[in-house]
């Protein structure tokens, strides 16, 4: 229970990200097909994953709103070329169609780097609470990752915030 004299925002300053932060951190490589992505988000019951590349840098985040919008849409004319290239390479011809082909599978061929944000934000993990609500209000995102010493380490979502807030520590 939160003193008289102590407001909630006084404990979102005093207490650190990595209080709140969740280590069980699945992510997702950025060469995955869109297919592959969507049955790990099925599988493992999750909205959005962090992307990382197979140096395991993070290079971004997806979510289910990103897998959506690919699905109601086709692959433009770029994403074609990116696809036969990776495939065939630059030199190689393709027919019209294998590429009516890669247009009716794009879930097949195109990857998680297609569809990805590339804007990540983070906050290290001796932050305070008050700093990782602020940037995910401002920025209007609903996960926040955690680093320490530029590396991940975890998440803190919205929700995270609002749950702690809700059972808040006592003041010492």
């Amino acid at each position: 229970m939160v003193s008289d004299s102590t407001t909630v925002l006084d404990l979102l300053e005093k207490y650190p990200v990595a209080a709140i932060a969740s280590a069980d951190l699945l992510t997702v490589y950025e060469g995955w097909s869109i297919k592959k992505l969507s049955e790990f988000f099925a599988k493992h019951k999750i909205t959005g994953a962090p992307v990382i590349a197979s140096d395991e840098t993070l290079v971004g985040v997806v979510t289910q709103t990103d897998v959506v919008k690919f699905e109601g849409s086709s692959p433009d004319e770029k994403e074609i070329e990116k696809i036969i290239q990776h495939y065939i390479g630059p030199q190689g011809t393709v027919l019209q169609s294998e590429i009516d082909r890669i247009k009716s599978r794009a879930s097949d061929y195109c990857t998680v780097n297609s569809i990805m944000t590339p804007e990540v934000f983070s906050i290290d993990e001796k932050r305070p609470i008050s700093e990782a609500y602020n940037i995910i209000e401002s920025h209007d995102i609903h996960r926040l990752f955690v680093t320490r010493e530029s590396v991940l380490i975890g998440v803190v979502t919205a929700m995270d915030i609002l749950n702690w807030v809700m059972q808040c520590p006592a003041a010492d």
